[in-house]
């Protein structure tokens, strides 16, 4: 049944047949928003680029710091530095890293580390790592810095990668460079705020150690290191070297019986190039003990068996330790020293000794202490000078 008002229903018209104001207006709405997509992706796109690669290279900044931590307690771990081909390797195990993941970083890309081509350490170069230190410790150190370098960019610039000739000023121009700033005067055609950089010296990690024989003429005292037992003689009656810190150093008797471990490791904050606080160990006879014979000791601080015995002289082994420490005068006069200065001054000290000991004798007074007095006075007095102009 169908009511007289109902209309027979026509067919829906298509899109074409829409009216074209319709048609219009629906063309200019998808323009309008396919717009404002485009500025939205305009202004905010760049920035989450921008935000990622920051991330990105605050991450691999961190990396690098982990990396040049781990050489470096590789390094005072085992007394030694390592080859360049090994580095990765010992430094992954150090840091229990997958030798992979200190290989490359999180983009992929290869890391590079590099060795001042200037370096010298006893007899060794760079050319000629690996350095291990001996019981003997080592001396003429030169340049002993490191690089880790990497990119989170693109590839490393090729002067980096073979550096040729040029390696040892391509190696501190990297250096000095300040982070993120391309080195002056290279041509790099990436973006060198990608190019991440580590830098590790080792000169606050080593630490000067001198050794005074005081004891016989022909007996020196002997020294080992970490615990190895295997006793050397000091080459002479005063001789001086360079230890990496944590170094257990062993002292011993001429007479093989006797041995003494002293755990050696200076604070960083003490012990910046020249190794200023150095510390002094003497061998010396023992009072009473025949030339030769035994009774012979280490000590830990400088101490002349036959020139005056001190019976409580910590507050003077303080003063020399801090006089020894400060900064030479750079107004002085001839060859005079702090060191030369200070054996002046126990030279008089045990020679007044001396003459407590013969009662006081006048001969004694005029032949050895008054010129041990004036000598003293002299070096002190020409050591002390500030008019002299600096040498």
């Amino acid at each position: 049944m169908r009511f007289s008002s109902d209309k027979p229903m026509g067919p829906r018209r298509s899109g074409a047949e829409r009216p074209r104001s319709e048609r219009a207006y629906t063309l200019i709405g998808l323009v309008g928003v396919m717009a404002v997509a485009a500025i939205l992706a305009a202004v905010l796109v760049p920035n989450e680029l921008r935000s990622v690669s920051e991330a990105d290279r605050e991450r691999e900044a961190r990396a690098l710091e982990r990396l040049k931590e781990g050489l470096r307690e590789y390094i005072l771990n085992t007394r030694s530095i390592p080859a360049p081909a090994t580095v990765f390797s010992n430094v992954a195990n150090t840091l229990g890293w997958e030798l992979s993941t200190a290989l490359t970083n999180h983009r992929g890309n290869a890391r590079l580390f590099l060795v001042d081509p200037n370096l010298k350490i006893g007899t060794k170069t760079a050319g000629t790592l690996p350095f291990v230190q001996g019981t003997y410790g080592f001396t003429n150190i030169s340049n002993l810095r490191f690089l880790f370098v990497s990119s989170v960019g693109g590839a490393l610039p090729a002067k980096l990668l073979s550096p040729d000739s040029d390696a040892a000023t391509v190696f501190a121009m990297v250096w000095h460079a300040a982070e993120g700033q391309t080195p002056p005067g290279w041509t790099y055609g990436g973006n060198w705020a990608d190019i991440r950089v580590a830098r590790l010296s080792l000169d606050p990690w080593i630490t000067r150690v001198r050794f005074i024989d005081y004891a016989y003429a022909s007996s020196y005292g002997r020294i080992s290191v970490d615990n190895t037992n295997v006793t050397k003689q000091i080459p002479s009656c005063d001789y001086s070297a360079l230890y990496f810190v944590r170094t257990q150093l062993g002292l011993h008797s001429h007479l093989s019986p006797y041995k003494l471990q002293v755990l050696q490791d200076v604070p960083l904050a003490t012990n910046g190039p020249p190794y200023l606080l150095a510390p002094t160990f003497v061998y010396e006879r023992t009072a009473g003990s025949p030339s030769g014979g035994e009774g012979a000791v280490w000590r830990g601080q400088f101490y002349r068996y036959n020139d005056g015995q001190k019976h409580n002289g910590d507050d003077l082994q303080w003063a020399y330790e801090i006089f020894m420490s400060g900064p030479a005068n750079v107004y002085h006069v001839g060859s005079v020293t702090q060191d030369s200065l200070t054996r002046r001054m126990w030279e008089y000290m045990s020679n007044y000794v001396r003459w407590t000991e013969l009662g006081f004798s006048t001969s004694f007074k005029q032949s050895v202490l008054a010129p041990s007095q004036q000598a003293m006075a002299s070096e002190l007095s020409t050591y002390c000078n500030k008019k002299a102009s600096a040498y």
